[in-house]
């Protein structure tokens, strides 16, 4: 194992049998012949690798570190002849069996697989199974870790053991394990040390030291000590001591300086040389103290030296080159505060000090060049680590790479610096500040470690917890790279950052560099986790040549990609979050995220597999992908855009509709019944070849399903239609005998929608809230009003194909499952159609709702329009008919459920209706009691789901409900159908005024509300009906259930403010049956000329032509009369300002006869009619009204024939007065005032204040909107204004109007003291009557009915019923 060419060479390994033959003692310390004095001048000695004494163990390229020896280079030139011999072949990691922690295009971090697993998690064996000398050793223990990358063996030591394995294994590889005799505590600083290269054989030796007390171990081979530790009386190794140590002091590192040794730092500043053979080549320790340098005062390595320089000159770190002085090694030291020291050293432990050059001050003023002058005392620069360079610029000059720290007051930067040391002291020749590594609090002490392997194009800087990656090439200076960078490419070169997890602390035991070849060219590291393992991190060549902006800098898209591919990784140490370390544009952000989702859709990355033997491991490896791609997201940026989310919740529906997908067409290929091809090959087939990749063949590709699953899902929208297109376009659906076939392919066809799309809104329903999108801004899978869709181009559950494929799909499937039926072959797959055709109902709705939403929040008017076409034909037609279609294939329950779901309660209440009609009718015309009992039970369930409605959906279920039972005439039912809510049947009732009569009936006899239902049929009589006798009638009725509330049984039943609004109810009906009344009476007195019409038509022109001539001259309002005049004859109730103008219009002709109803009292009933309806009209039209009646009474007579007095007595002139128009209507109103007060209201105006009456558009704007009707009526008004005028001017209207009005109330009054008069007869008749006695009755009875004739004269039986308060004026 130990063996470089145990790799290639099966019949040679250093791991050879433990129980092999032990070698004499003198087979390992043989002295080797002496070799002859090379021949080869200066200049080629330098140029050749120099001469190694067998006491090195490694590489003259090894920069410092004990682990940088390379096989192919180590020449053993001590006594012995070498011949020429083949190079080793050099021994590399099988990336194969390596777990990759993170990978970018610059760099990646493996995780080994060889480490031993007991010095990470444990034993990996079972004790029985190890050593006996292993099972001492703990599990996890602490240990310091070291490798040597030529041989490919790694070392580590814990306090009680030296282990060592061949790190590149693919495997857990065999661990030597031997026992330290040092006797460490726990407590005590964990052992150094290194593997020891024999000469020029392949075998290795370990060293161990004890950092506190200084012992040293050294087994000179491997193999050989791990045989024989089996028995522990021999010990083969060779011990040794550092020698005599201070107080405190203790060993802070090891290096090796190849054939010199190893160089020891104490904690003291002291140097040491550890030599391992003697001059003769055997195992041997001797430590020699380096002593000497410019400012140790002669006793730099006294106790004085040690008080005095070495604690001021803390040595931070030690490193070797090959010295120009043959044979020799020169080491170079460096102090924190930038004081470098240079030592030529040999293999037999002399030292030769070179020179001393303080660069501190060119490093400080490096690191603050950019800095404040009055802020540079607050900072100080420290030296971390150093490398030396490879490449020299100057033979004597030494080029070192130097990790500095500027600490100050709140602030720790780092910096890489190109430090060239010269005789006359340090030159910063370049500055590279580390940018990308954050500290979430700054430490104590800085420290960190430089690691440089070959080649040196990147390096690694080992932090506390991270390691940054950094390129130390230099970008030319070039006009080109000039205006590159005024893009936005970066200046300097490639740096990053890899954060270890802190949770729990993460501690690095140790590492070591790796040297690639020329090949390669990649440079890498091995880093060493406590309890973890063995870690490579490797750099690829840098550029500045390329597009790629990911080889330049870190971009979002690396970060993210890191984090999606490599967070998941059990076990992973590594942190990969950016809060606080990254900061990326948000543009930036988003499009990466867009880029990786949609490659990971495509499975373009590397790290998902191509060809698989399972697609469903796959895809669902995919969709684990995209959930940690949006949760890194979430967890680590800014919130994204609303259309970034959405893409990214689409490529995740997609994917998990594509693995339903995939398990719909495996079930179809194991379905044995089906003997036709799957569908989905058939589909791809047919779509366009934009929308699919094509296949290579000459890779071996040739499944086209496959091929679409693995790249082509983003196009699953494309395809999805396409189930329905081809039985459309490739199938007959009209021919008999393919019925069957149609109908398996139907049954695939339901099963590829369902899996498409049920999958997919399951999806957004469980995971839109992962993607940002809340419940306030998605329903039911389907984003709100403004939340979103006017922002994405197009739902892809939702397209036109989808919606249209969908719809039809749904019909066609209900359609075989119908005929399907009829065949008893057939029957069980009519049943699945049948069964699957709710959820494609479902479906369906889903996409059209969604589709129509869309459109709806579109900025383009076309896509709007579409979206309101498509949406009332959703309403309309597929939504109703695809539900209610349910119950003809026996899905009623199903179907009931969809209806529910979408709010359709119109359909459900037509399945639950037609559902119980079925069920009731079905009990009871069987003639088995068996299914009588089974219709019973479910009749009792519908029931009881019925009522459920009315708790869940409220008015809304219950009006569809009730509709149903008023449009199929079975409204009695509602009052005693035994599953009726009735609260929601009385709220139902309440609703809407057209249920006036019902809801009457419902509030008398079961809930006993008499004021309720009085009030709102009173209400609805007013506002919605027009039949004239309809409203009279529901007014009585009104009145009568008001008027229950004012019987004794009531009493106490309602408070003294009830019992006022039921006096106020009571009173406004009266006065809406009184207005009733009127158009009655207008009715009946028109009824002879209207029976002798044909029809209504006819009678609307008799009418006309009786009193309408008079109107010739007033087109407008010849009009309106005609308008009452067809309302009056169809018995529709005119609304009061009609009425009125009826009443005020009529005219006659003065040629003609005079009838009863030309000098009528109609202007009187007009007056009574807006008393009647005062209250109910606004204030402007009835102040209108009004005037409007008075002026119309006033210019109906001939006030100018009147005027005439000539040769007339006053008895003459006042039976003219008497006879007019005005006259008759005075006496008519004052006698209507004189017995109620109610009628001040319609006070006649003063003559001034009727002129203008009707004239304005303000009077008239409430009653008729239209201008073109109101312009008209008011010309004709304007001329009846004109009449007035006239009459007040010319004829002295204003006095005969106050002396007809004087007149009348003369009359009244002498009318009223007649009438009272007779009353006092009465009763003294009637006192009479009780002191007789003894008169016969009929006697009495002749004389009360004589004296009531007496005041009636001319008044029949008939015409006493009809009086009341609407009697016919009659001349006193």
């Amino acid at each position: 194992m130990f063996s470089p060419e145990a790799s290639i060479s099966s019949g040679r390994s250093s791991l050879r049998n433990p129980r092999r033959r032990q070698r004499k003692d003198s087979d390992g310390l043989q002295q080797q012949p002496r070799r002859k004095r090379s021949k080869l001048s200066e200049e080629a000695r330098f140029e050749a690798p120099p001469a190694k004494h067998i006491n090195g163990n490694g590489s003259a390229t090894m920069n410092g570190h004990v682990n940088h020896a390379s096989a192919g280079d180590s020449m053993v030139i001590v006594d012995m002849p070498v011949r020429d011999k083949k190079p080793s072949p050099k021994r590399s990691l099988r990336d194969d069996a390596a777990i990759y922690l993170t990978k970018t295009d610059n760099y990646n971090v493996k995780k080994l697989p060889s480490f031993p697993s007991r010095l990470s998690n444990g034993f990996g064996t079972s004790m029985s199974a190890l050593p006996q000398a292993q099972h001492r050793l703990t599990a996890a223990a602490p240990f310091r870790a070291s490798a040597n990358p030529s041989a490919g063996l790694a070392l580590a030591l814990t306090h009680e053991h030296a282990l060592a394995w061949d790190y590149t294994a693919g495997g857990l590889a065999k661990v030597v394990t031997l026992n330290l005799t040092f006797a460490l505590k726990p407590s005590d600083p964990l052992p150094f040390g290194a593997l020891v290269r024999n000469g020029p054989t392949n075998d290795f030796g370990i060293l161990a030291i004890a950092p506190s007390s200084g012992n040293i171990t050294f087994w000179d081979n491997v193999d050989t000590a791990e045989a024989r530790s089996h028995f522990p009386q021999r010990h083969q190794a060779v011990d040794g001591m550092v020698g005599k140590m201070h107080s405190g002091e203790t060993i802070t590192d090891l290096v090796d300086v190849e054939q010199a040794g190893y160089v020891l730092i104490f904690s003291s500043g002291r140097l040491a040389q550890v030599t391992l053979r003697d001059s003769q080549g055997r195992p041997s320790i001797a430590v020699h103290f380096i002593q000497g340098g410019a400012s140790t005062g002669g006793s730099f390595f006294s106790f004085k030296g040690l008080l005095g320089g070495g604690i001021r000159k803390t040595i931070v770190s030690v490193k070797a080159r090959p010295s120009i002085s043959k044979g020799q090694m020169e080491v170079i030291t460096a102090t924190r505060n930038g004081v470098f020291q240079l030592w030529d050293l040999s293999w037999s432990g002399q030292h030769v000090f070179k020179s001393e050059i303080d660069a501190h001050a060119e490093v400080f003023d490096a690191l603050q060049a950019g800095t404040a002058p009055e802020a540079r005392g607050e900072n100080e620069a420290h030296i971390l680590d150093f490398s030396i360079l490879k490449t020299q610029k100057a033979s004597k000059s030494t080029c070192l790479l130097v990790l500095v720290a500027l600490i100050g007051r709140g602030v720790a930067d780092y910096s890489l610096l190109e430090l060239d040391l010269t005789g006359e002291g340090g030159i910063i020749s370049r500055a590279i500040p580390v940018q990308n590594y954050h500290q979430s609090q700054l430490p104590k002490e800085p420290s960190g470690t430089l690691l440089l392997p070959h080649p040196e194009h990147t390096a690694f800087i080992q932090f506390p917890g991270a390691i940054v990656v950094s390129s130390i090439l230099e970008l030319e200076e070039t006009p080109d790279a000039q205006l590159l960078s005024d893009t936005g490419r970066p200046t300097l070169p490639f740096q990053d950052t890899i954060y270890f997890r802190q949770e729990p602390p993460i501690h690095f035991s140790g590492h070591a560099l790796e040297h690639s070849d020329k090949k390669a060219r990649q440079s890498s590291v091995i880093v060493f986790v406590q309890n973890y393992g063995a870690l490579q991190v490797s750099a690829s060549l840098p550029t500045s040549d390329c597009d790629d902006m990911s080889r330049l800098k870190v971009t979002a898209q690396s970060k993210l990609e890191q984090a999606t591919f490599y967070s998941t990784i059990p076990d992973n140490i590594i942190d990969f979050s950016v809060k606080s370390r990254y900061t990326f544009d948000q543009m930036e952000v988003e499009k990466a995220a867009e880029a990786i989702s949609a490659g990971v859709l495509s499975s373009s990355y590397e790290n998902l597999e191509k060809v698989t033997s399972s697609m469903d491991e796959q895809i669902r490896h995919r969709s684990s992908t995209l959930r940690t791609l949006i949760d890194h997201l979430q967890s680590d940026y800014p919130p994204l855009s609303f259309p970034t989310r959405w893409r990214l919740l689409t490529h995740a529906e997609k994917l998990e509709s594509a693995l339903h997908l995939w398990h719909a067409y495996e079930a179809r290929l194991r379905n044995e019944d089906e003997t036709h091809d799957p569908l989905v090959p058939h589909m791809l087939e047919v779509l366009h070849e934009k929308f699919k990749t094509q296949l290579h063949t000459e890779l071996g590709e040739n499944d086209w399903v496959r091929q679409f699953f693995l790249k082509d899902i983003v196009s699953i929208q494309q395809l999805t239609p396409w189930a329905y297109q081809v039985i459309r376009t490739f199938y007959s659906l009209e021919d008999e005998e393919s019925r069957p076939s149609v109908m398996w392919k139907v049954s695939e066809a339901n099963d590829i929608i369902l899996a498409v799309l049920e999958a997919a809104y399951a999806f957004r329903r469980e995971n839109a809230r992962v993607y940002g999108i809340g419940s306030d801004s998605i329903q039911d899978c389907i984003l709100l009003p403004a939340q979103g869709f006017d922002l994405i181009k197009e739902p892809w559950t939702a397209t036109y194909n989808i919606v249209a494929a969908v719809r039809a799909l749904v019909d066609l499937g209900r359609r075989y499952a119908l005929t399907g039926f009829e065949s008893d072959a057939l029957a069980t797959l009519a049943q699945k159609l049948a069964k699957d055709n709710p959820r494609l109902v479902d479906i369906c709705c889903r996409v059209h709702i969604e589709r129509y939403s869309w459109g709806f929040e579109q900025s383009d008017e076309r896509r709007k329009v579409s979206a309101k076409e498509l949406q009332e034909d959703f309403l309309r037609a597929v939504r109703p008919k695809q539900i209610y279609h349910l119950l003809e294939i026996g899905q009623a329950p199903a179907g009931m459920s969809i209806a529910e779901r979408y709010n359709d309660m119109e359909t459900l209440a037509k399945l639950v209706w037609n559902e119980l009609t079925y069920l009731e009718g079905e009990r009871d015309t069987t003639q088995s009691k068996m299914e009588e009992a089974e219709c019973i039970v479910k009749l009792n369930r519908l029931r009881e789901r019925t009522r459920s409605y009315f708790t869940r959906h409220g008015s809304h279920w219950a009006t569809a409900y009730y509709n149903k039972f008023i449009r199929e005439h079975r409204t009695g039912e509602l009052l005693g159908r035994d599953n009726i809510d009735p609260a929601a049947l009385t709220s139902y009732l309440r609703s809407h005024a057209s249920r006036a009569r019902i809801m009457w009936i419902n509030e008398v006899l079961r809930e006993k509300d008499y004021g309720t239902a009085g009030e709102c049929l009173m209400d609805s009589a007013a506002k919605n009906e027009r039949n004239a006798w309809c409203q009279r009638t529901e007014l009585s009725m009104a009145k009568l259930a008001l008027l229950c509330l004012q019987q004794p049984e009531q009493d106490g039943k309602q408070s003294a403010g009830d019992q006022q609004n039921t006096e106020v109810s009571v009173a406004s009906a009266a006065e809406r049956l009184d207005y009733a009344k009127v158009q009655d009476q207008l009715f009946d007195r028109l009824t002879s000329i209207i029976k002798g019409a044909l029809d209504e038509e006819s009678a609307v022109q008799l009418l006309m032509n009786e009193f309408g001539q008079g109107l010739q001259e007033r087109p407008a309002h010849q009009q309106l009369l005609q308008q009452g005049f067809e309302d009056l004859v169809n018995t529709r109730v005119l609304e009061p300002s009609l009425l009125i103008d009826v009443l005020t219009l009529m005219t006659y002709d003065e040629e003609v006869a005079t009838t009863p109803i030309a000098l009528s009292d109609q202007f009187a009933l007009a007056l009574k009619a807006l008393t009647m309806t005062w209250e109910h009209m606004d204030r402007t039209t009835r102040a209108s009204t009004h005037r409007l009646i008075w002026k119309r009474l006033l210019i109906r007579d001939d006030w100018a024939e009147l005027n005439n007095t000539n040769e007339l007595s006053d008895e003459q002139v006042t039976a003219i007065l008497n006879d007019t128009t005005a006259g008759m209507t005075l006496k008519a109103y004052i006698k209507l005032y004189d017995e109620n007060a109610m009628y001040q209201v319609v006070w006649p105006n003063p003559l001034e204040d009727l002129f203008g009456a009707g004239c304005t558009e303000a009077e008239l704007s409430v009653r008729f909107g239209s201008e073109d009707l109101r312009k008209p009526i008011i010309s004709d008004n304007l001329a009846d204004d004109e009449t007035l005028r006239e009459f007040a001017e010319r004829y002295r209207l204003g006095e005969w109007f106050e002396a007809a009005m004087a007149l009348a109330k003369r009359q009244v009054a002498a009318a009223k003291t007649e009438e009272q008069a007779r009353v006092q007869q009465e009763m003294e008749i009637a006192i009479d009557y009780d002191e007789l006695g003894g008169l016969e009755e009929d006697f009495l009875v002749s004389e009360i009915e004589a004296a009531a004739s007496e005041a009636f004269e001319g008044d029949d039986e008939q015409s006493v019923a009809d009086q009341d308060e609407d009697e016919e004026m009659e001349d006193a």
